[in-house]
């Protein structure tokens, strides 16, 4: 009797103590421990990366879209009435995919260039009908696009903001060409 006793308290006793589980069982627990630290992380750079990525696409459709509207604006007539709404037409359809045209907001000026030294001055004219604008004056195109964050990223650690994108940026390009 006293042997099936012992039995008995064998059986209700754990199976495997931990000292006889196999490796594979031990490193699954051990994955699963480093997955959780380097997830975060991982998902904080690839955040980070996109955020990037996305931000330089929209500056550099901002600076051809002003590039184009400048290179518009001098091929045009410099008496033309709707000069200005000529060259913000062209500047929103090179804004690029994935800009909102609607939110592209141009503004185009003029200032006069010196005629003996070829500089641009601080003179400022005026383009279209009854403008003081005339060929051989500079055009000046200012593009501003409010890039709105796709990736909203707020990591903060006991209460330190470690790191903070804002939810919206002002890109803004000048470009200023010579009316031929």
């Amino acid at each position: 009797m006293r042997n099936g006793m012992k039995l008995q308290g064998r059986a209700r006793r754990s199976p495997t103590p931990r000292s006889l589980l196999s490796t594979g069982q031990r490193s699954r627990g051990q994955a699963l421990v480093e997955f959780a630290i380097v997830f975060p992380i991982f998902l904080i750079v690839l955040t980070s990366v996109l955020y990037f990525g996305f931000l330089l696409y929209s500056k550099m459709s901002i600076i051809n879209a002003a590039r184009e509207g400048a290179h518009y604006g001098i091929l045009l007539d410099p008496a033309d009435a709707a000069f200005a709404t000529k060259v913000g037409d062209q500047v929103q359809g090179a804004a690029g995919a994935g800009l909102n045209p609607a939110s592209v907001t141009t503004v185009t000026t003029g200032f006069k260039v010196d005629t003996t030294t070829h500089l641009v001055t601080s003179t400022s004219c005026t383009w279209g009908s009854g403008g003081t604008c005339k060929a051989g004056d500079a055009v000046t195109v200012t593009v501003t696009y409010p890039f709105a964050n796709p990736v909203p990223l707020h990591l903060a650690l006991l209460g330190n903001v470690i790191i903070d994108l804002p939810s919206s940026i002002n890109l803004t390009s000048t470009v200023e060409m010579v009316h031929e």
